[in-house]
Formats: structure tokens, C-alpha cells, sequence
């Protein structure tokens, strides 16, 4: 146990074997609490970058299992709410989950507030579960339904151990309400609006390249980006890895071209000279519009979910209704036709709202709330 003034804190993620927007606002998290102790169900590395140093990640006994396995989660899925039982927190006063899966299922002490910062409920138990099953074999998909119920009766009962959620949009607040039944407070993910500036732009802009940003999987529709911009004639960049990379470039033609990774000067550099960024998938928040806007450069988007408060409809971007290649083609001939309406300026200032600074700042308030409330000193 700590001392009067200086409580012991554990932050829990998920899985860190990849890198993405949750992952970003798990380092922010713990960047501002370097002496707390970090924890993860499974890491590719059992290390975090913290303040420029590296700090061990403690890991459950997933982490024995080979890299190339741990690599697809599915294979460890119904082991994932028994590891994060198995993590013992009894010595900590505050914990803090970062969870779009099983890190909420964390076990902590009746006196010690749990807060948790929800980047989605889980989704293939929630949203996409039909979908997760059609995906499988014919053969398997009684076994598969069969093992997603008794995974969404042990994530139901996570969240109720939850003392305090966090959701990062008003779109995972009223999923958690509606998953979980459990209220929420709306905390944003931080943006680096000080880093992610607009810059100066080469050629013309109508020679400018589309961009899309993210993990390749099936949920963020890179395939109708790609559609549309090889029927336009439009040249697109596509920027991520993932597991949906080989069907991409299959559908791919002359006028798209796969980057992979980018680390953070070369991505700034790709949004700053983007005509515009193309979201369409579904997004809980999406920081790479954030991103982009933070540059100058307008986005366009499924007018669901994250993206209702991160674009500004004619503003610092489009969003249209329909989830389709038809409705994304018309979305962009629509911005063609209109673009030199956008200004740098508006979308760099709407930016602002999603700022590093004012994310810690409501970070630090949840967890004095939490912390008081539970009879505990101020954490920080």
C-alpha cells in the first residue's frame, strides 16, 4: 500500500502487440503517471516507451504463448477474461483499464476505484457479433455463437465491476449504455495539435493525392476508397498495416499506392499534402481526422459514429449517410466541386478542442473525482 499523498496506480491495456489510436491514448495515459506500473493482458514486447524511457509492461501467462501466435487474437479469445482475472492489483489504490476488450475484467480491491477509459464496447461481442459468425465456417458457427454468449456474459459482467467509464465520443457513451447499461463521461482522445500543423503544400491541388489512415481490417472499408478513386482516376495513399492487406491490393489498381507504416513526421507530412483524408468506416472517435484537420486538410467521412464530432459538415469536411461506394463517389464529386471553400485555418482551430493538453487536464479531474470519492488522496 502507498503512503498519505502518493497512491500506487496501475494502468491495464488490452494487448499491446500493434500500434494504433487506442494504443496512442494509453501512452498519453501513462506518460503523465511515469511512476505507475503498467500491465497488459499480452505485448509483442514487454516494454513501453515512457517519457523517452522504456518501463517493463507485466503480462499474463498469454504472453508464453509464441508471437506469431498471440499475433491473432482470436485464438486466444476465450482466455482473455480469465488472464486479466489472474492479475493481482491488491497492492494499488487507483486502477485505470484501457479497454476496447477484456482489461476491464481486472479484479481490484471494494475500496479502490476502477476507472475505466472505453475506447468501444467490445465490438465483435456487441456491433459486428453476426457478422463475427457469418465469417466463420459453415460447420462452426454453432460453436461460434455459442462461445461469443458466454463471452458477452463475462463482459457484461466486467463492466459492472467498472467504477467510473470514460468513453472517447458521445457514440461509445450511449453504446455503453446501451451494452452495458452504465453511464459514462465523454473525454475526447488527445491530438498533438502542436506537432500536427498545416505546412506548406507542393503542386497543384488537384494533383494531390486521396488519403486514408488506419489498421487494414474489413471494418474501416478501405476496399470502397479504393473503388471509387481507381473509377474517378484519382490517386489514393493508403497508409497502415494489417491483416486485410493482401485482399486490398488485390482490389487495388495503378492509381493506389500502400505505404505500410508511417512513423509521425512522415504521416504529418502525407496528411499535410493530402486533398483530403477518406474515412469510410465506421469510427468510435477517429484521431486520424483529428490529425488531418490539425494539418489543413479537409476530411471525408461516414456520417457515423465518431466522425459526427470530429468533422464539421461544410466546414473542415463531408460526411454523407450511406455506407457505399455510390454514396462515398458522390460525397467526393460533391468536395471536388467545392473544396476551395475549405480553409487551413477553420479546420486547424477546430482542432484545438482535441488538444493533448485539455485531454490530461479532464483525465486529472475524472481521477480526483474517482479518488475522493473513494476516500482516497489526490493521484498524480
Amino acid at each position: 500500500m502507498s503512503t498519505q499523498g502518493e497512491p500506487r496506480i496501475a494502468f491495464i491495456h488490452d494487448e499491446l502487440t500493434r500500434r494504433g489510436g487506442a494504443e496512442s491514448v494509453f501512452e498519453e495515459l501513462v506518460d503523465a503517471h511515469p511512476k505507475s506500473d503498467i500491465y497488459a493482458l499480452y505485448a509483442g514486447k514487454p516494454v513501453i516507451r515512457v517519457n523517452d524511457k522504456l518501463k517493463p509492461v507485466n503480462t499474463t501467462f498469454l504472453q508464453k504463448f509464441p508471437l506469431w501466435f498471440r499475433r491473432h487474437p482470436s485464438r486466444l479469445l476465450p482466455l482473455l477474461p480469465y488472464a486479466a482475472e489472474q492479475i493481482d492489483l491488491s497492492a494499488y489504490d487507483l486502477v485505470i483499464s484501457s479497454a476496447s476488450g477484456f482489461a476491464k475484467s481486472v479484479i481490484t480491491r471494494a475500496n479502490v476505484p476502477h476507472i475505466c477509459y472505453c475506447h468501444t464496447p467490445t465490438r465483435y461481442l456487441w456491433d459486428n457479433a453476426h457478422e463475427v459468425v457469418r465469417q466463420r465456417k459453415y460447420m462452426t458457427r454453432g460453436l461460434s455463437h455459442a462461445l461469443l454468449h458466454l463471452l458477452r456474459l463475462a463482459d457484461y459482467a466486467a463492466a459492472q465491476r467498472v467504477d467510473h467509464f470514460i468513453a472517447n465520443s458521445e457514440w461509445t457513451k450511449q453504446r455503453i449504455e446501451a451494452y452495458y447499461r452504465r453511464p459514462s463521461t465523454v473525454i475526447h482522445p488527445p491530438v498533438d495539435v502542436s506537432f500536427f500543423t498545416p505546412g506548406k503544400q507542393q503542386g497543384n491541388k488537384s494533383d494531390r493525392p486521396f488519403v486514408c489512415v488506419g489498421r487494414l481490417t474489413p471494418s474501416k472499408k478501405f476496399e470502397q476508397a479504393i473503388a471509387v478513386c481507381e473509377k474517378l482516376n484519382l490517386p489514393l495513399i493508403i497508409i497502415g498495416r494489417g491483416q486485410h492487406l493482401k485482399y486490398l491490393q488485390k482490389v487495388a489498381g495503378k492509381h493506389t499506392t500502400f505505404i505500410g507504416y508511417a512513423d509521425r513526421s512522415k504521416l504529418r507530412d502525407y496528411l499535410r499534402n493530402a486533398r483530403a483524408l477518406l474515412q469510410p468506416g465506421e469510427e468510435d472517435f477517429g484521431i486520424a481526422a483529428v490529425e488531418a484537420q490539425a494539418c489543413g486538410t479537409p476530411v471525408i467521412a461516414y456520417g457515423r459514429g465518431g466522425s459526427r464530432e470530429t468533422v464539421r459538415q461544410g466546414e473542415t469536411g463531408l460526411l454523407y449517410k450511406l455506407q457505399t461506394v455510390e454514396s462515398l463517389a458522390e460525397a467526393i464529386r460533391t468536395f471536388i466541386a467545392t473544396e476551395n471553400r475549405f480553409r487551413s485555418e477553420i479546420m486547424q482551430h477546430h482542432s484545438f478542442r482535441f488538444s493533448r493538453e485539455r485531454f490530461l487536464l479532464q483525465i486529472q479531474n475524472a481521477i480526483d473525482s474517482a479518488t475522493v470519492s473513494n476516500g482516497k488522496p489526490r493521484a498524480g
